[in-house]
């Protein structure tokens, strides 16, 4: 019988290789680190301008069992989504590891199992971020969906907030407004106004989660980065944060 440092049970494999998925447009290779609070995945892309987050904690999970005081798996994410299946919706995923291998389980009306090697992952150190933000906003996952769907195409896309009632998109021709009295705006802070580009393939790395949860928030200041952070049922956070564009 075959002995695990870690193993965990998922209730919707669907939504973790979404997440996993996601992860994979910013990076191909990724360490996944396991220990009692939960997993987490932090990278940067390769050129550098833009950094994902994910957590997820242990309660997130239907089981969650960890035997060492923290275990990192290197994950070439790339090489094993071409190699996973689309699940069902009622599928669920179990994951087990060692320091060699891990094994992902796929389990439905039909069980598909895989058992890869942990690759060698260079173990970049990358500074916890000190952003300060000039606006805080809420805002209805579908209203940016359909905002940025409006804008497909531009290669560039501007966001500027003049006041605490607007967030205005422009790409291209074409402009949209997300406005507190639509109900597009959930909630803000705003300090004062703030604008600023940002590379729009960049940005539809991440319009997968928007499928995730029913709002995003969204912070940033002139000429800064943009930060978009995206709370997943389970209390699972991602975070995306994007370099301005020169």
């Amino acid at each position: 019988m075959e002995e695990y440092l870690v193993s965990f049970e998922f209730p919707s494999a669907k939504t973790l290789i979404s997440l996993l998925e996601t992860v994979g447009e910013v990076t191909d290779e990724v360490l996944v680190k396991l220990n009692s609070s939960g997993l987490r995945i932090r990278a940067l892309d390769p050129a550098r301008l833009s950094l994902i987050e994910l957590e997820a904690p242990s309660t997130a999970f239907t089981l969650y069992d960890v035997r060492t005081s923290e275990l990192s798996v290197g994950v070439n994410l790339s090489a094993l989504l071409k190699m996973l299946p689309r699940p069902r919706k009622a599928d669920v995923l179990r994951f087990s590891a060692d320091e060699s291998f891990y094994k992902i389980n796929i389990e439905g009306t039909t069980s598909k199992s895989f058992k890869l090697r942990s690759i060698e992952v260079q173990a970049e150190e990358i500074q916890e971020l000190k952003l300060e933000f000039k606006v805080r906003a809420i805002i209805l996952s579908n209203a940016f969906k359909q905002a940025l769907s409006s804008l497909g195409g531009a290669g560039v896309i501007e966001i500027e907030v003049p006041s605490a009632d607007y967030i205005v998109l422009r790409g291209g021709d074409s402009t949209v407004k997300l406005s507190r009295v639509a109900g597009s705006i959930l909630d803000i802070e705003f300090k004062e106004s703030a604008k600023s580009s940002y590379e729009e393939s960049y940005i539809s790395k991440i319009t997968p989660l928007l499928g995730l949860t029913d709002n995003l928030e969204i912070s940033l200041s002139s000429s800064s980065p943009l930060s978009m952070v995206f709370r997943i049922p389970g209390d699972i956070l991602v975070r995306y944060v994007l370099a301005p564009r020169d």
